[in-house]
């Protein structure tokens, strides 16, 4: 196996990642579009993505007693692997039993993850064994992932959050089509900096069957890094058209609602009904001291910013004058 190692700039925050696990490293760059970093000074955040065997595993990295234990699930992804997370002081264990364990370390700032075997398909892996320690890490720095989609209209960072299936990825699509660049589709990192920003570490976004013949038709639209059960994972900031961008001041969070109807509406909205649409997703696994700090950012954050109910209708055309227009008035 190689040895890989890069620098990125996260959000001011310098963060390397190293290692030698060939499906997770080997392409870093095309899944990650963060602003390559300077490599002169120790990082801020470190993560580690290795290959070992289980028994190495077991000595390199072992778990906590049970009674540190404090969940364990299935988690579907090309296989179900069951997942179990412990919590013992400043450190945080997840074990994917046959296919790795992460242990991260708050109070250093580093992440460690040992990889064994090819069970898990390596865009899974990237979610799993980079992506979620890297939101851990950037949790504990002030920087939180919500599931959320977004899109730059007129500079202003238009967000949009609701139930599964509400159409949160439609909606960012659709403005993209107008020229209003999205931040992401799905995954939404949020701070505070001279005010709220919203942001992205990755320009690839999901994208099923039915999506992609409705907002993707030209060619060179996008480039497609992979397709895994008719799901499409398309790279924007390859494109010749501006159709990502990765920051932007937030104006607004907004809660999606579909009507079935042609015509949108948007209305003002109790700030605490949109935390509902956060809250479930976005707090799952965190550390408890980092769970705390989410919540409070997010109940000061609905307080302080445009919070609006869109009643998302089916005319798209009509969906990005009424977004328009919302924008021009924060």
């Amino acid at each position: 196996m190689s040895d890989y190692l890069y620098i990125f700039d996260a959000f001011g925050r310098s963060l390397r990642i190293f290692g030698n696990w060939d499906p997770c490293l080997k392409d870093l760059c095309l899944w990650y579009a963060m602003t390559p970093g300077k490599g002169s000074h120790e990082p801020e955040l470190s993560l580690e993505i290795s290959g070992a065997d289980i028994g190495e595993i077991e000595k390199l990295m072992p778990l906590p007693g049970s009674e540190y234990k404090i969940e364990s699930r299935i988690m579907e992804v090309n296989e179900n692997f069951d997942f179990t997370i412990y919590i013992n002081g400043s450190r945080q264990w997840i074990d994917y039993a046959g296919a790795g364990r992460i242990m991260i370390d708050f109070s250093k700032g580093s992440a460690v993850s040992l990889m064994c075997g090819s069970a898990m398909l390596p865009t899974y892996q990237k979610y799993l064994f980079v992506d979620h320690p890297l939101d851990k890490l950037l949790t504990s720095r002030g920087i939180f992932p919500m599931h959320a989609s977004c899109a730059s209209v007129r500079g202003k960072g238009i967000a949009f959050t609701g139930d599964s299936g509400a159409g949160k990825s439609t909606a960012a699509f659709a403005l993209m089509q107008k020229g209003m660049p999205i931040i992401t589709d799905e995954k939404l990192y949020l701070f505070k900096n001279a005010g709220y920003s919203a942001g992205s570490i990755s320009d690839i976004i999901k994208v099923r069957y039915d999506a992609l013949s409705r907002f993707f038709v030209a060619k060179d639209e996008c480039h497609e890094y992979a397709v895994i059960a008719e799901e499409h994972y398309l790279k924007l900031g390859d494109t010749k058209k501006s159709l990502w961008k990765n920051r932007v001041p937030l104006k607004a969070l907004c809660l999606l609602e579909l009507t079935g109807e042609p015509q949108t509406e948007i209305t003002a909205i109790t700030p605490t009904k949109l935390v509902g649409g956060l809250f479930p997703v976005t707090i799952t696994g965190v550390h408890p001291q980092y769970r705390a700090a989410k919540f409070d950012f997010i109940m000061e954050m609905v307080e302080n910013i445009e919070c609006r109910l869109v009643k998302f209708g089916t005319d798209m055309a009509d969906f990005t004058a009424k977004i328009e227009e919302l924008a021009e008035t924060i």
